[in-house]
C-alpha cells in the first residue's frame, strides 16, 4: 500500500497512511489532496467485465455444487475445498468493490519545507512520521520482532506500506461479516463428514482436521471478543 507519497526536502519521497496525510494536512504542512474519484478508478488496472467474468463463475460452482447435493450426486473434497475456498473470494470481491486494483503509480504530496522542521529531532524505523502512525499492530512490525524474527527494511524511508496490519476492535457489521466468512469457510469442510473416501484411515484424517479447523476458528473470535472488550473496558473513561 502507499497510494499518498509525501516528497520533502532532506529526504526521498516516502508512502503516508491515512492518519500521517490527517496530521500533515492538520498541521498545515501540505494542501489538501485535490482528487477526483475518477482520478483514482483511472490508476485501478481491473475493469467491471473482469469482475462480472470472475463472479458469474465462482457463482457457477456454487451453484453446481448445491445441486448435485441436493440430488445426492457426489461431491469430491478437492471440490468441497474449491468451494470453500471461492466463496470467501466471492465475499472479498464484494467488499473490494470499490477498491481500485493493482495501482502502481501513487499521488504525489509536497511540501517545501525540510524533513527537520516537520519532525524535529525524534528518531524513526520506517518512516519519518513513524511518531504519527507506525503502521501497527502488525505482524512485520510487533509479531515477528517478538519472536525474535526481525524484518529489517531494504530500504529507508521504505517505499510500500506493509499489508499485514491487524484490525483493530471491527466491531459492528465488519465484525459480524469476517466472523461469517471464517466460520462458512471452515465449516464447509464438516460437510464431508460422510463423504466416500478410499479408506477409514483416510475418513478419520478428514474429520478430524476439519473439526480442529472449525475449532480452532471458534476459539479465535471467542478469545478476539474477549481481548477486545476488555481492551474497551480499559480504555473507556470512568
Amino acid at each position: 500500500m502507499g497510494g499518498f507519497v509525501l516528497k520533502a526536502d532532506g529526504i526521498e519521497p516516502f508512502p503516508l497512511n491515512a492518519k500521517q496525510l490527517h496530521w500533515l494536512v492538520m498541521n498545515r504542512h501540505v494542501e489538501y489532496p485535490a482528487i477526483t474519484t475518477a482520478e483514482i478508478w483511472d490508476k485501478s488496472k481491473q475493469d467491471g467485465i473482469a469482475k462480472v467474468i470472475t463472479s458469474v463463475q465462482i457463482a457457477y460452482l456454487i451453484v453446481e455444487c448445491i445441486g448435485r447435493a441436493t440430488q445426492g450426486l457426489a461431491i469430491t473434497t478437492l471440490e468441497l475445498n474449491t468451494l470453500a475456498i471461492v466463496t470467501c473470494t466471492l465475499m472479498t470481491a464484494f467488499a473490494w468493490l470499490h477498491k481500485p486494483a493493482d495501482v502502481r503509480t501513487p499521488f504525489f504530496v509536497s511540501t517545501s519545507k525540510h524533513i527537520r522542521d516537520i519532525i524535529g529531532t525524534r528518531s524513526w524505523r520506517n518512516t519519518p512520521l513513524d511518531f504519527i502512525d507506525e503502521n501497527g499492530p502488525g505482524w512485520s512490525m510487533n509479531v515477528q520482532p517478538f519472536m525474535r524474527m526481525p524484518v529489517i527494511p531494504s530500504q529507508r524511508p521504505i517505499q510500500r506500506i506493509p499489508n499485514d496490519r491487524f484490525p483493530m476492535n471491527p466491531y459492528g457489521a465488519q465484525e459480524y461479516c469476517v466472523c461469517f466468512a471464517t466460520l462458512l469457510f471452515t465449516g464447509l469442510h464438516i460437510a464431508g463428514w460422510n463423504f466416500a473416501f478410499p479408506s477409514q484411515l483416510e475418513r478419520i484424517l478428514w474429520r478430524v482436521t476439519s473439526l480442529i479447523l472449525f475449532g480452532v476458528t471458534a476459539a479465535f473470535w471467542a478469545l478476539e471478543t474477549m481481548a477486545s472488550d476488555e481492551v474497551w473496558l480499559i480504555s473507556s473513561p470512568v
